[in-house]
Protein backbone atom coordinates (compact mmCIF):
# COMPACT_ATOMS: atom_id res chain seq x y z
CA UNK A 1 0.00 0.00 0.00
CA UNK A 2 1.49 3.34 -1.08
CA UNK A 3 1.62 6.43 1.13
CA UNK A 4 1.21 9.83 -0.54
CA UNK A 5 2.24 13.33 0.51
CA UNK A 6 0.01 16.22 -0.64
CA UNK A 7 0.62 19.97 -0.49
CA UNK A 8 -1.17 23.26 -1.13
CA UNK A 9 0.78 26.32 -2.26
CA UNK A 10 -0.01 29.57 -4.05
CA UNK A 11 -3.57 28.44 -4.70
CA UNK A 12 -2.42 25.24 -6.45
CA UNK A 13 -2.89 21.80 -4.93
CA UNK A 14 -1.33 18.40 -5.40
CA UNK A 15 -3.33 15.36 -4.33
CA UNK A 16 -6.99 14.59 -3.80
CA UNK A 17 -6.94 15.07 -0.03
CA UNK A 18 -5.33 18.48 -0.39
CA UNK A 19 -7.95 19.41 -3.01
CA UNK A 20 -10.80 18.44 -0.70
CA UNK A 21 -9.29 20.44 2.14
CA UNK A 22 -8.93 23.48 -0.06
CA UNK A 23 -12.58 23.23 -1.08
CA UNK A 24 -13.79 22.73 2.50
CA UNK A 25 -11.64 25.58 3.75
CA UNK A 26 -10.63 23.87 7.00
CA UNK A 27 -9.57 20.64 8.63
CA UNK A 28 -12.52 20.14 10.97
CA UNK A 29 -13.12 16.42 11.46
CA UNK A 30 -16.80 17.09 12.18
CA UNK A 31 -17.44 18.94 8.92
CA UNK A 32 -15.58 16.32 6.92
CA UNK A 33 -17.52 13.42 8.49
CA UNK A 34 -21.29 13.85 8.08
CA UNK A 35 -23.24 10.79 9.17
CA UNK A 36 -26.67 9.34 8.47
CA UNK A 37 -29.05 9.77 11.42
CA UNK A 38 -31.83 7.43 12.46
CA UNK A 39 -34.28 9.57 10.49
CA UNK A 40 -32.24 9.20 7.28
CA UNK A 41 -31.02 12.82 7.28
CA UNK A 42 -27.40 13.96 7.36
CA UNK A 43 -25.88 15.33 10.57
CA UNK A 44 -22.56 16.51 11.94
CA UNK A 45 -21.55 16.52 15.60
CA UNK A 46 -19.89 19.70 16.85
CA UNK A 47 -18.36 20.68 20.16
CA UNK A 48 -20.14 23.70 21.59
CA UNK A 49 -18.17 26.86 22.35
CA UNK A 50 -16.07 26.52 25.46
CA UNK A 51 -16.79 22.82 25.68
CA UNK A 52 -14.85 20.09 27.38
CA UNK A 53 -13.86 17.62 24.63
CA UNK A 54 -14.03 14.78 27.18
CA UNK A 55 -17.61 15.56 28.24
CA UNK A 56 -20.25 13.92 25.97
CA UNK A 57 -22.75 16.61 27.02
CA UNK A 58 -20.61 19.25 25.31
CA UNK A 59 -21.47 17.91 21.85
CA UNK A 60 -24.58 18.48 19.80
CA UNK A 61 -25.85 17.09 16.50
CA UNK A 62 -26.63 19.61 13.75
CA UNK A 63 -28.53 18.72 10.61
CA UNK A 64 -26.66 19.51 7.40
CA UNK A 65 -27.27 19.46 3.67
CA UNK A 66 -23.96 17.70 3.05
CA UNK A 67 -24.40 14.20 1.71
CA UNK A 68 -23.54 11.44 4.17
CA UNK A 69 -22.45 7.90 3.35
CA UNK A 70 -21.79 6.26 6.71
CA UNK A 71 -23.81 5.92 9.88
CA UNK A 72 -22.49 7.21 13.18
CA UNK A 73 -21.65 3.77 14.59
CA UNK A 74 -19.75 2.98 11.38
CA UNK A 75 -17.61 6.09 11.88
CA UNK A 76 -16.97 4.90 15.46
CA UNK A 77 -15.77 1.53 14.19
CA UNK A 78 -13.36 3.25 11.81
CA UNK A 79 -12.05 5.39 14.69
CA UNK A 80 -11.41 2.29 16.78
CA UNK A 81 -9.51 0.69 13.90
CA UNK A 82 -7.32 3.79 13.54
CA UNK A 83 -6.57 3.78 17.27
CA UNK A 84 -5.70 0.08 17.16
CA UNK A 85 -3.06 0.80 14.53
CA UNK A 86 -1.49 3.48 16.72
CA UNK A 87 -1.00 1.02 19.58
CA UNK A 88 1.65 -0.99 17.74
CA UNK A 89 5.15 -0.21 18.88
CA UNK A 90 6.66 2.59 16.78
CA UNK A 91 9.05 4.34 19.13
CA UNK A 92 10.67 7.08 17.06
CA UNK A 93 7.97 9.73 16.72
CA UNK A 94 6.48 8.98 20.16
CA UNK A 95 9.97 9.38 21.63
CA UNK A 96 10.19 12.92 20.24
CA UNK A 97 6.65 13.78 21.34
CA UNK A 98 7.23 12.48 24.89
CA UNK A 99 10.14 14.93 25.25
CA UNK A 100 8.11 17.92 24.15
CA UNK A 101 9.83 18.22 20.76
CA UNK A 102 6.60 19.36 19.14
CA UNK A 103 5.80 22.67 17.47
CA UNK A 104 2.05 23.29 17.23
CA UNK A 105 0.97 25.45 14.30
CA UNK A 106 -1.96 27.81 14.77
CA UNK A 107 -3.40 26.82 11.39
CA UNK A 108 -1.59 23.77 10.06
CA UNK A 109 -4.08 23.48 7.19
CA UNK A 110 -3.24 26.98 5.98
CA UNK A 111 0.51 26.59 6.45
CA UNK A 112 2.43 24.87 3.66
CA UNK A 113 5.89 26.01 4.76
CA UNK A 114 7.12 27.02 8.22
CA UNK A 115 9.55 29.90 7.86
CA UNK A 116 12.04 30.65 10.60
CA UNK A 117 15.42 32.31 11.06
CA UNK A 118 18.83 31.24 12.18
CA UNK A 119 21.32 33.78 13.48
CA UNK A 120 25.04 34.29 13.39
CA UNK A 121 27.32 34.95 16.30
CA UNK A 122 28.29 38.58 16.95
CA UNK A 123 30.19 40.95 19.24
CA UNK A 124 33.34 40.44 21.26
CA UNK A 125 34.08 41.57 24.79
CA UNK A 126 36.78 44.27 25.17
CA UNK A 127 39.05 45.08 28.10
CA UNK A 128 39.47 48.79 28.95
CA UNK A 129 40.17 50.74 32.12
CA UNK A 130 37.47 53.36 31.79
CA UNK A 131 34.71 51.79 29.68
CA UNK A 132 34.67 54.89 27.49
CA UNK A 133 36.70 53.48 24.63
CA UNK A 134 34.27 52.09 22.09
CA UNK A 135 34.53 48.42 21.22
CA UNK A 136 34.30 47.05 17.69
CA UNK A 137 30.80 47.55 16.25
CA UNK A 138 28.97 44.44 15.10
CA UNK A 139 25.50 43.04 14.51
CA UNK A 140 23.72 39.72 14.40
CA UNK A 141 22.87 38.43 10.92
CA UNK A 142 19.59 36.58 10.42
CA UNK A 143 19.02 34.04 7.65
CA UNK A 144 15.65 32.83 6.38
CA UNK A 145 14.97 29.09 6.61
CA UNK A 146 11.96 27.03 5.56
CA UNK A 147 10.46 23.70 6.62
CA UNK A 148 7.78 21.95 4.49
CA UNK A 149 4.49 21.05 6.20
CA UNK A 150 3.25 18.07 4.15
CA UNK A 151 0.10 15.96 4.51
CA UNK A 152 0.72 12.23 4.97
CA UNK A 153 -2.20 10.03 4.00
CA UNK A 154 -3.31 6.76 2.44
CA UNK A 155 -6.22 6.56 -0.02
CA UNK A 156 -8.65 3.65 0.06
CA UNK A 157 -12.33 3.07 -0.68
CA UNK A 158 -15.24 1.30 0.97
CA UNK A 159 -17.16 -0.53 -1.72
CA UNK A 160 -20.81 0.56 -1.80
CA UNK A 161 -22.03 -3.00 -2.33
CA UNK A 162 -19.98 -4.35 0.56
CA UNK A 163 -21.32 -1.55 2.75
CA UNK A 164 -24.90 -2.36 1.75
CA UNK A 165 -24.33 -6.07 2.37
CA UNK A 166 -22.98 -5.45 5.87
CA UNK A 167 -26.04 -3.39 6.75
CA UNK A 168 -28.56 -5.86 5.35
CA UNK A 169 -26.91 -8.76 7.20
CA UNK A 170 -26.39 -6.78 10.39
CA UNK A 171 -22.61 -7.23 10.25
CA UNK A 172 -20.23 -4.45 11.34
CA UNK A 173 -18.41 -2.53 8.63
CA UNK A 174 -15.07 -4.03 7.60
CA UNK A 175 -12.38 -1.77 9.07
CA UNK A 176 -9.35 -3.75 7.92
CA UNK A 177 -8.32 -1.19 5.31
CA UNK A 178 -8.71 1.68 7.76
CA UNK A 179 -6.42 -0.05 10.26
CA UNK A 180 -3.82 -0.94 7.61
CA UNK A 181 -3.92 2.59 6.17
CA UNK A 182 -3.38 4.14 9.61
CA UNK A 183 -0.48 1.81 10.23
CA UNK A 184 1.10 2.79 6.91
CA UNK A 185 0.87 6.49 7.79
CA UNK A 186 2.58 5.82 11.13
CA UNK A 187 5.25 3.72 9.40
CA UNK A 188 5.83 6.53 6.89
CA UNK A 189 6.61 8.88 9.78
CA UNK A 190 9.05 6.37 11.25
CA UNK A 191 10.78 5.92 7.87
CA UNK A 192 11.15 9.68 7.55
CA UNK A 193 12.99 9.59 10.89
CA UNK A 194 15.12 6.43 10.72
CA UNK A 195 16.02 6.00 7.03
CA UNK A 196 17.99 8.16 4.60
CA UNK A 197 14.77 9.82 3.47
CA UNK A 198 14.28 13.51 2.79
CA UNK A 199 11.38 15.61 1.54
CA UNK A 200 11.97 18.99 -0.11
CA UNK A 201 9.43 21.68 -0.94
CA UNK A 202 9.24 25.47 -0.90
CA UNK A 203 12.99 25.95 -0.43
CA UNK A 204 13.21 23.71 2.64
CA UNK A 205 13.92 20.06 3.38
CA UNK A 206 12.83 17.60 6.04
CA UNK A 207 15.81 15.43 7.00
CA UNK A 208 16.10 12.20 8.97
CA UNK A 209 18.49 11.06 11.67
CA UNK A 210 20.68 9.54 8.94
CA UNK A 211 21.05 12.47 6.55
CA UNK A 212 20.67 15.65 8.58
CA UNK A 213 23.55 17.99 7.63
CA UNK A 214 24.28 18.85 11.29
CA UNK A 215 24.41 15.34 12.72
CA UNK A 216 27.58 14.12 14.48
CA UNK A 217 28.56 10.80 12.87
CA UNK A 218 30.71 8.29 14.76
CA UNK A 219 32.29 5.17 13.20
CA UNK A 220 31.84 2.07 15.35
CA UNK A 221 34.92 0.00 16.12
CA UNK A 222 32.90 -3.16 15.39
CA UNK A 223 29.33 -3.68 14.24
CA UNK A 224 27.33 -4.40 17.40
CA UNK A 225 25.65 -7.43 15.83
CA UNK A 226 29.00 -8.94 14.75
CA UNK A 227 30.60 -11.85 16.54
CA UNK A 228 33.57 -9.72 17.61
CA UNK A 229 31.46 -7.14 19.42
CA UNK A 230 32.07 -7.22 23.16
CA UNK A 231 30.52 -5.23 25.96
CA UNK A 232 33.73 -3.26 26.37
CA UNK A 233 33.79 -2.29 22.68
CA UNK A 234 30.15 -1.19 22.77
CA UNK A 235 30.80 0.96 25.86
CA UNK A 236 33.81 2.50 24.10
CA UNK A 237 31.63 3.32 21.06
CA UNK A 238 29.01 4.96 23.27
CA UNK A 239 31.70 7.07 24.95
CA UNK A 240 32.90 8.17 21.49
CA UNK A 241 29.33 9.20 20.64
CA UNK A 242 29.05 11.26 23.82
CA UNK A 243 32.40 12.91 23.16
CA UNK A 244 31.37 13.84 19.60
CA UNK A 245 28.24 15.44 21.00
CA UNK A 246 30.19 17.33 23.68
CA UNK A 247 32.66 18.66 21.11
CA UNK A 248 29.66 20.01 19.17
CA UNK A 249 28.60 21.83 22.39
CA UNK A 250 25.65 19.52 23.09
CA UNK A 251 26.03 18.26 26.64
CA UNK A 252 23.13 15.84 27.00
CA UNK A 253 21.18 14.21 28.44
CA UNK A 254 21.47 11.56 25.74
CA UNK A 255 19.26 8.64 24.77
CA UNK A 256 20.40 5.36 23.24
Amino acid sequence: MDVNIDFITNGAVQGEVARQMQVKGNLSASLLRPYIGNDGNSYITVCKQGCDPRDPKSYQAIRTNAGATLRRDEWNLLDEAVLNASRFRLAGISDLESRGLVYNLTNAMGTTVLDYHDMSDAFEGELTMDGVTRSKGDRVNFGAKYLPIPIIHVDYEINARVLAASRSLGNPIDTTEAEVASRKVAEKLEKMLFTATSYSFGGGTIYSYLNHPHRNPVVLATAWNASGATGAKIVADVLKMKQASIEALHYGPWML
